[in-house]
């Protein structure tokens, strides 16, 4: 059993930061620095960091570009990158929100839960405009829910079960909402808080048959603050603000997002004036990160919160992790605390469990696995791999302890991690083929089971728990390692399609109790790292930046500017 610190590693993460301060209005989370260190008399006077009587512009950056379009839900059938998905709030509403720990009203003003979980009766606010001026009433509500299920294709059920369940939608009025499903579900109100795949969309943007029209590869078509009409240079995107938005507007007049691939040039050009503010961890290397903090000209913030945990996924249906030894031995092997405080340098945190307590219903003792090479190297041993030849590379039966480990490094500094997680796998006997692969190349891998060992996450902000748990019935799931637990949690899949088809809270809490010990038992996946996300800003134009409540999403309206 490990006992491990997550205090310490965020503690070291802050002190990266140079200390700070937290913040939770609004929802929001941060530990901020170097803000501080500079003053207005040295604001930039370029024109587009303006003043009262100009428009205020900033500049972000992205990995990639927005060519898959504006719709917000994106799936690996649609989409050839992630594309708008961390920026969907800017543009798009869903009916409720997650925020401070609890489900409170967006579109939806309020709702009425029906004594047997099967009906919820929304009742809208009043004069929400989309864009363009078409009213958010209930039918345009019902529409976007519609083209959702329509849309969503084979990934139906893939962001929460919910879509699989909708049975009728109907609209006595133009303020309420009636959802009837055809069983009750415990996370109804959780999938409906998720703006992939179930923000409103605007009804002119679908077809009579409910696909999305081409419309949506140029524009955004939602309720909220901000804006796509087309503008795009080839390298840059400009969003403004919504002339009809029904809420607070943020400081921003209009922003920009710069496409900008590697991490390290993104650093060049925060530096260089070609963008004021670099927002998560997918976009700023934790050596990007720690130089940044060290420069008073720049502000830095880091997340009091980890949005996801990194875990290593194995293809059990075939050797050598078919063997449960094996595995163990991986859990054994990786020193994750190492890796987290001097490959990610503390801008990630050792995970010991799949979600952390703090997740719904994750509050259960599971066992863990303190770093272990001798034990690890004991289980080897015992599942019949020894290195019979002298090569350090062990084997059993002819074949070498081989494996191929795939991932995707479009996410910060992942790639560094993954090399030492293959350089400690060869210290105890392993021959390790890392390959870093594109998205659609990696799906593509995965989901056909080309690999041996993969590193996966779980989804995320609300995500967590539910959608990977939904993922683990085999019948529907598109999550290649989540579909293999079922097989050794107690009842099998019928414990997944029960856990969906209950409103007896109880009963989840006991299901969650029964799958979370099995996965952890059996290491059916090694947790790595928790990802906590970070933030860095030119401090001449940004004081500030808070992060939403679901930090992985970059908000516009995080940002104070000067």
């Amino acid at each position: 059993m490990k006992s491990k610190s997550f205090f310490s590693v965020l503690a070291l993460a802050a002190c990266l930061a140079l200390g700070g301060c937290a913040n939770t209005e609004s929802g929001r989370s941060s530990v901020s620095d170097n803000s501080q260190n500079t003053s207005t008399d040295n604001q930039s006077s370029t024109p587009d960091h303006s003043t009262d009587d100009t428009v205020r512009s900033i500049t972000l950056c992205e990995s990639w570009g927005f060519d898959s379009g504006f719709y917000p839900l994106l799936h690996a059938g649609n989409a050839s990158n992630f594309g708008i998905s961390y920026w969907g709030h800017n543009f798009y509403d869903t009916l409720v929100k997650y925020e401070n720990g609890e489900y409170k009203g967006s579109i939806a003003d309020k709702w009425e839960i029906s004594e047997d979980g099967k009906e919820y009766t929304f009742t809208l606010k009043n004069g929400i405009l989309f864009s363009d001026g078409t009213p958010c009433n209930s039918a345009a509500v019902k529409k976007s829910l519609d083209a959702a299920l329509v849309n969503l294709g084979q990934f139906n059920g893939s962001y929460g079960k919910l879509t699989t369940l909708i049975d009728t939608i109907e609209t006595p009025d133009e303020t309420t909402l009636v959802l009837k499903l055809s069983q009750p579900y415990y996370g109804t109100i959780n999938d409906l808080s998720m703006c992939n795949p179930l923000a409103i969309v605007n009804p002119n943007a679908f077809n009579d048959d409910l696909t999305v029209k081409d419309d949506l590869k140029t524009m955004t078509m939602g309720t909220g603050p901000y804006m796509y009409n087309g503008d795009f240079d080839g390298t840059t995107y400009t969003f403004v603000r919504s002339p009809n938005y029904h809420g607070e507007k943020p400081e921003a007049d209009t922003f920009k997002v710069k496409v900008i691939e590697d991490n390290d040039a993104k650093v060049l050009a925060l530096r260089s004036g070609e963008v004021d503010i670099i927002v998560g961890a997918a976009r700023l290397s934790a050596d990007g990160y720690i130089e940044l903090t060290s420069d008073p000209a720049y502000g830095t913030a880091v997340n009091s919160e980890p949005t996801l945990t990194n875990y290593l996924g194995f293809n059990m249906s075939k050797a050598p992790f078919d063997d449960k030894n094996v595995r163990l031995a991986v859990a054994y092997a990786v020193d994750n605390n190492t890796i987290a405080e001097n490959v990610f340098r503390g801008t990630q945190t050792a995970a010991e469990t799949l979600f952390g307590r703090s997740k719904p219903y994750c509050d259960v003792d599971t066992v863990t696995y303190e770093f272990n090479a001798d034990k690890a190297k004991s289980l080897l041993d015992e599942a019949g791999w020894k290195d019979t030849d002298g090569d350090g590379v062990r084997d059993k039966d002819g074949q070498n302890l081989e494996i191929n480990f795939v991932y995707t490094s479009s996410y910060g500094s992942i790639g560094d991690g993954m090399l030492a997680v293959a350089s400690e796998l060869e210290t105890v006997g392993f021959k390790v083929n890392v390959t870093d692969m594109d998205m659609m190349a990696f799906y593509t891998a995965t989901l056909g089971g080309e690999y041996d060992m993969t590193l996966y996450r779980t989804y995320g902000g609300v995500f967590d728990p539910l959608t990977l748990m939904t993922n683990i019935y085999p019948e529907t799931s598109m999550d290649p390692v989540a579909k293999q637990f079922a097989a050794f949690i107690p009842g099998g899949a019928d414990t997944i399609k029960e856990l969906d088809s209950t409103a007896d809270m109880n009963r989840v809490a006991e299901i969650y109790g029964q799958a979370l010990p099995a996965i952890a038992d059996n290491a059916l996946c090694v947790p790595l790292t928790s990802t906590i996300e970070y933030a860095a800003w030119n401090n001449n134009i940004i004081n500030g930046y808070d992060f939403c409540s679901d930090s992985q999403y970059v908000e516009i309206s995080g940002i104070d500017l000067k």
